[in-house]
């Protein structure tokens, strides 16, 4: 009978938590650096994924450098890689210019037909992805998509959003008030033409 105990306890023991390579969260201190990372492209009208960086966006300093985290990540055909924003945790910043680049008419051609399939970008900070504010003007409603438009259409001129706000938000850790984890990655953008 006392073997039934000690099977009972060690069963009740090794089922109260888990862990997913991965998917633990980080913790924070002020001034750290939050990276943010970019995936590939995607489209609901195409199974067709497009590269990040196959776009002229902003490529980052030191170059180009695949990040996939994990197994899973690499078998559903993720193209993780870090990108030229730097955050850093509770540091805000305001109207930083990232890049300035230049169009050929082929990248503007690209660029058009993204739009148009409607293609959305999929970033990433600390394993958790980012999501754009959508606001109703019919109804008094936010929800939040996955990801965010590269651009928009109005008639038949495009528009590409190049101006993007990332809000990060935090709450404490339980044990020390100098230390956090992020919550979400929220992307509200303005737009350019």
């Amino acid at each position: 009978m006392p073997t039934k105990g000690v099977v009972i306890l060690s069963l009740a023991a090794s089922t109260s938590a888990f862990y997913l390579p991965g998917v633990a969260p980080r913790t924070f201190r002020y001034g750290d650096k939050v990276e943010l990372k970019v995936n590939k492209l995607t489209s609901v009208h195409t199974q067709i994924p497009y590269d990040y960086y196959s776009l002229k966006f902003c490529k980052p300093h030191g170059g180009i450098k695949q990040a996939t985290e994990n197994l899973g990540e690499f078998l559903s055909g993720d193209r993780i890689e870090n990108s030229a924003y730097q955050l850093y945790m509770e540091q805000d910043q305001f109207c930083k210019l990232l890049c300035q680049v230049y169009l050929k008419p082929t990248d503007v051609a690209s660029l058009r037909t993204i739009i148009k399939e409607e293609y959305h970008n999929n970033w990433i900070i600390d394993n958790l992805p980012a999501a754009s504010i959508v606001d109703s003007e019919q109804y008094i409603i936010t929800a939040y998509a996955g990801g965010f438009p590269v651009g928009y259409q109005d008639h038949k001129a495009s528009y590409i959003f190049n101006h993007v706000n990332i809000i990060v938000e935090y709450h404490p850790h339980d044990s020390c008030r100098m230390m956090y984890n992020l919550i979400i990655l929220l992307t509200n953008r303005s737009t350019t033409q």
